[in-house]
């Protein structure tokens, strides 16, 4: 993954790239403000002085990378199809060393995002966090959803015979919102296994089923609904 606190634009950002880096290093039970502010390259006191404490940082930090994938999706920077979106979400939850390149996730990473989503069970500023995540998560993938379905249903139609009624999703079609959540709690449930376990032979038989879900669902959702 991009370090995206390379070129940190500010004090702030400095202090969140150092509490990225340590977090990565060190996990979320052994991370400590002093272990924080090893990493920053200005005088460790900074750290104390624009945070109370290590929860407080790392909720800003969430937050931070939450805003810059936000930003992402609201740019189109991210050069894939609608169904491509949908299998580099799966994959970038179940799988991260899978994806290479500046959008690939540090693996790292991933296992320390779990260890955060469990400080929500008990720490109402995670919870809030999370909930917002889960927002922006679900949006991005209804989108990607609703697209996919719509060039299902275009490429159904270039392939009728002349003069062929259009394809539709049938009487009873699929919501957009409902696919999304599927995939985003099959991916969370993922995420939580790959990173609790060594085992990692589960993950192929994994993403095909979730890709033969896609393909039997999409033509049955209605882009539009």
């Amino acid at each position: 993954m991009k370090d995206p606190f390379a070129e940190p634009a500010d004090t702030r950002q400095a202090i969140l790239g150092a509490a990225f880096r340590a977090l990565c290093e060190h996990g979320y039970a052994d991370l400590t403000i002093k272990r924080i502010g090893e990493e920053f390259d200005k005088s460790p006191s900074l750290v104390y002085h624009h945070y109370d404490g290590k929860d407080e940082l790392l909720v800003d930090l969430l937050e931070f990378l939450l805003d810059g994938f936000e930003e992402s999706v609201s740019s189109d920077a991210f050069d894939l199809t609608p169904e491509e979106r949908l299998d580099a979400y799966v994959a970038a939850t179940i799988d991260p060393d899978s994806i290479a390149g500046e959008h690939g996730p540090d693996g790292r990473f991933m296992t320390v995002i779990v260890e955060l989503r469990a400080q929500a069970a008990t720490d109402d500023a995670y919870r809030d966090h999370f909930d917002r995540s889960d927002r922006v998560f679900g949006s991005f993938l209804e989108r990607a959803v609703r697209e996919a379905a719509a060039e299902v249903r275009e490429g159904a139609q270039s392939e009728a015979p002349a003069g062929a009624e259009a394809p539709s999703p049938g009487d009873d079609p699929i919501p957009p919102a409902e696919v999304a959540s599927t995939l985003q709690t099959l991916a969370t449930g993922g995420m939580l296994r790959w990173a609790t376990t060594t085992d990692r032979e589960w993950i192929d038989g994994t993403r095909k089923g979730i890709r033969r879900y896609l393909e039997s669902v999409l033509p049955k959702v209605d882009p539009d609904g």
